[in-house]
């Protein structure tokens, strides 16, 4: 097996996600295989890529019971980069110049092997020129000293969806804004 991009585990420990190690385990664990896992991405596949003798129930376990909060996760990851984008910028002596936010839509089309997954729509991909059956995502990256950090990512699901499933409607816009 290869070990993990310290780099990576840096950063997560980072977070102080208030984990046990054993939950830890299976986080470095589901990252490092979703990283060397090629092709088609499901738990078993990214199991089998990270260790070959990862339990599926180990992981699912991790995924639906674990005391971790996604959104909490996602502030600390916000927080963190702040931090990090603070610190370069002193180090460079790079207060002046500016830091972009760059908002765009994207479409992650449907692969062929994708058989049992929600929210896909037919949206218009600038790249295929014509609508393709996907997800939409209303991403958010920020450009400073130097860097590129993936920000914030959001899913936007069509009108008619969000009334079937009872969930508030949010333009892409409206996304970009919050």
């Amino acid at each position: 097996m290869v070990s993990l991009y310290l780099p990576i585990v840096e950063f997560i420990l980072l977070l102080k996600l208030e984990l046990s190690k054993p939950q830890l385990n299976h986080l470095f664990t589901l990252v490092h295989g979703i990283i060397l896992c090629a092709g088609r991405k499901n738990i078993t596949q990214i199991g089998r890529s990270a260790r070959g003798n990862w339990h599926l129930s180990n992981v699912t376990n991790f995924l639906n019971h674990s005391p971790w909060c996604v959104n909490r996760m996602q502030r600390r990851r916000m927080a963190t980069m702040m931090e990090q984008i603070t610190k370069s910028r002193k180090k460079k002596d790079d207060a002046g110049n500016p830091i972009f936010l760059i908002v765009d839509d994207t479409c992650c089309k449907k692969d062929k092997t994708t058989q049992k997954m929600e929210e896909f729509s037919f949206q218009y991909s600038h790249e295929d020129g014509k609508a393709v059956w996907c997800h939409k995502l209303v991403t958010a990256h920020v450009v400073a000293s130097g860097g590129a950090y993936a920000w914030d990512f959001r899913p936007y699901l069509q009108k008619g969806y969000c009334a079937a499933q009872g969930l508030e409607f949010k333009s892409k816009n409206d996304l970009a804004v919050s």
